[in-house]
């Protein structure tokens, strides 16, 4: 306790300095020098970041760009914001978000997560769909807490919310070239002005490839595993007759494929030991199965906006989304061969899952206005997404399908929500929120070639409230504290993962916070700090391995957890920049009745948790065990990141210097504990170094993220040789750029 103490006690010294103004730092004090304004859209309309009663951070454009500058996917926000968690088992497919120690490591693409992704306004389901790549940002917000009433279901841990650059009458552009480590390859540009006096429009375009660069001792070959091939477009036009009608038009679309979706290396783990195996090298693998992963997604949003004579606005989007994917890899990790021995195991798994049919629709329409010290908002919403899975085994002997199963799925959701925000006086805000959501689920197990499941079919239907209420009080021109108690829902869900079906009824959580945000030093700094505690209700957890290759979804009766976040962006001069963020995150099921599958397979993991029944199951010998107290999966108590800036100006321009750091520290992989199931801390630096000219329009870097090359366990397999999958090692490039 007197770690977590000391830490926790940084944010308060922090502040004493800036309130005090220590002269000890060398920062500017021309009156130009402050941050620039932050705008956010987290309650559905254009504010302040710092006047929000919202636990929300917010990366800009710029930063997302430097992110992503390795040919990353939306992984990279992995611990870029507090209590933010992004991984997947899947590799660049179907990402998983955890907010505040909340998350689903359910790697079926069917699977409900309490994170809602939302772009460009459109709320983005399923995994697979999440998977859209990231670029051309003007911004992304993360939302922290239950996001109940304005977003609605599936988001009992919040939001992360993606807003591209919208067209306008500027012309504008930019391109952008990189090369680096393992032959990738990276084209980025885009350009957009007026077509006419009324229609503006932007083209966004993405090109990213790489070469292969793991070797795979079965065959020999070398650089057999690891390229990657991905084409995205996006584009917009604004159609703005006059003063009372505006209308944006999307299309989009992303092409990927590649030789592997997720690398799984056998007997990673050491039996009775954390952390990957003394000598483990990233860069060799043996597999005898079949690997490789495809994806096609297209979509289009049309966001339509009439404004009124008396101020009020109806706004109207409207989003459909298709994708078809499939996504196959040696499960194992390795070749049959003795227990125990590297890369090797005792029965082969190679397997796949993907989308054969999907369609997204969305609806929702919001009538708002503001009237004097009221604002108001109300609408309706509707979903409808219908999906086809298919879930295939693999012979690794002819890589060829050996057993299919399909699982047909439609989602139903229908909704009505208010929100409010009253000014009682010029220093506090009352804002209240409500939504009433109906949900239903309808799936079918449809057996295919060698399969021996027999159909099935299970139907789950739920209608509920979600409410939200915050005071905010503006003490000064400098400091605002907030209060905020809500709650959210994540809805019913059904799952059938190669005919072993499973559900689960709708989770309730509800939360309380209180937090301040701070404009210090003349506008120098920035201070946000928030502290928490929830409880779930039914909480959704989902089962992985064990035993089998399968899922189950169980509700644990209660959950709960606590925190604190805190977050600084400082002008230390007018050439370095300091932004950070520290979160202390607890979250554990209080569920005595809750039982799980301990790992299975040869060789075992070293269990924590007290066995409770042991018998023969479909897949071998099964050992239940207690998780009752247990913390959640994918949950690492501490996480904290760090990004400096600065520039040396020159007469033709200025060198500008960049570096990020990222701490996450270990979490459980799966609901039991054991010594080898730990996705283990870690610390990702990367930078930039560059030279930019006078007018700001052209720049080359050199761009390094993992710069210290450090490679840990994100994941895991257990039914089966110890089998883990990792982070991506160090890259190092070059990238050319132009803006006009």
């Amino acid at each position: 306790m007197r770690t977590v103490s000391s830490m926790l006690a940084l944010p308060a010294l922090i502040g004493a300095v800036l309130t005090t103004g220590y002269t000890g730092l060398a920062y500017a004090q021309e009156d130009s020098m402050i941050l620039e304004e932050v705008l956010v859209t987290a309650q559905k309309r254009e504010q302040s970041l710092m006047e929000v009663p919202v636990a929300v951070s917010a990366l800009s454009g710029e930063q997302m760009h430097d992110l992503l500058s390795a040919a990353e996917n939306i992984r990279a926000i992995n611990a870029r914001a507090p209590s933010l968690v992004v991984e997947s088992s899947n590799g660049r497919l179907a990402p998983r978000f955890y907010i505040r120690g909340l998350g689903n490591y359910d790697f079926d693409v069917n699977a409900n997560q309490p994170v809602l992704m939302v772009f460009d306004e459109v709320p983005l389901e399923n995994s697979v769909l999440k998977s859209i790549p990231v670029f051309d940002i003007e911004r992304v917000e993360i939302l922290r807490g239950p996001q109940g009433t304005l977003f609605g279901r599936n988001t009992t841990a919040g939001i992360v919310k993606f807003d591209s650059v919208r067209p306008d009458s500027v012309n504008s552009g930019y391109a952008t070239l990189s090369y680096g480590s393992r032959g990738t390859t990276i084209a980025e540009g885009a350009f957009g002005g007026a077509l006419s006096d009324t229609v503006s429009a932007r083209l966004s375009l993405k090109y990213q490839t790489r070469d292969n660069w793991i070797d795979n001792t079965v065959n020999g070959k070398g650089d057999d595993f690891g390229d990657l091939n991905e084409f995205a477009y996006r584009l917009q036009i604004l159609v703005e007759p006059n003063d009372n009608f505006s209308g944006l038009f999307k299309l989009h679309g992303f092409d990927m494929d590649g030789s592997q979706p997720q690398l799984f290396y056998a007997n990673a783990f050491e039996r009775g030991r954390k952390g990957l195996r003394p000598g483990f090298n990233e860069k060799i693998a043996a597999h005898d199965g079949p690997s490789g992963f495809d994806m096609e997604h297209t979509g289009g949003v049309a966001n339509l906006v009439w404004t009124f004579n008396n101020d009020m606005t109806l706004t109207s989007i409207t989003g459909y989304d298709t994708v078809e994917n499939f996504q196959y890899a040696d499960i194992d990790g390795g070749v049959t061969g003795e227990f125990g021995v590297p890369n090797q195991h005792g029965f082969p798994v190679a397997s796949g899952d993907g989308l054969n049919d999907h369609s997204q629709l969305s609806q929702e329409f919001r009538l708002a206005q503001q009237r004097d010290a009221l604002f108001f908002q109300v609408g309706a919403y509707y979903f409808d997404e219908d999906i086809t899975v298919e879930s295939s085994d693999f012979d690794s002997f002819t890589d060829l399908k050996s057993a299919t199963t399909y699982v047909d799925q439609t989602t139903t959701s229908m909704a009505l929500f208010g929100h409010i925000a009253y000014d009682i006086n010029d220093q506090t805000t009352f804002t209240a929120g409500l939504r009433y959501t109906d949900d239903e689920k309808d799936l079918e197990v449809i057996p295919g070639a060698g399969s021996t499941v027999p159909p099935q079919t299970i139907s789950k239907d739920d209608s509920y409230f979600n409410w939200d209420l915050s005071l905010s009080y503006e003490m000064n021109e400098e400091w605002m504290l907030y209060g905020r108690l809500g709650n959210a829902s994540r809805g019913p869900v059904t799952l059938g993962r190669f005919g072993f079906t499973s559900e689960a009824d709708t989770e309730t959580l509800t939360s309380l916070e209180g937090g301040f945000k701070a404009n210090l030093m003349d506008g120098r700094a920035r201070w946000s700090s928030a502290i928490y505690t929830f409880g779930i209700d039914d909480q959704q957890l989902t089962a992985t391995g064990g035993t089998g290759n399968t899922n189950e979804i169980l509700n644990a009766d209660k959950t709960k957890g606590w925190g604190i976040e805190t977050e600084l962006d400082v002008l230390l001069t007018d050439r370095l920049r300091i932004t950070s963020n520290l979160s202390y995150n607890k979250a554990e099921i209080d569920d005595p009745n809750l039982l799980a599958e301990e790992c299975g397979g040869i060789p075992d993991c070293t269990g924590l948790d007290p066995v409770v029944d042991e018998f023969m199951g479909f897949f071998g010998p099964v050992t239940l065990v207690s998780v009752d107290g247990n913390p959640l999966p994918r949950a690492p108590k501490w996480i904290f990141n760090i990004i400096a800036d600065y520039t040396v100006p020159l007469e033709s321009g200025e060198l500008y210097f960049n570096t990020d750091w990222s701490y996450r520290g270990d979490s459980n992989i799966f609901l039991y504990e054991s010594v080898e199931f730990i996705a283990e801390k870690r610390w990702l630096g990367g930078l930039k170094f560059g030279y930019r000219n006078e007018a700001g329009n052209m720049n080359v870097a050199l761009i390094g993220r993992n710069i210290t090359d450090e490679i840990v366990a994100d994941g895991a397999i257990d039914f089966l040789n110890l089998t883990a999958f990792v982070n991506e090692p160090a890259y190092w490039g070059i990238e050319l750029s132009v803006r006009y």
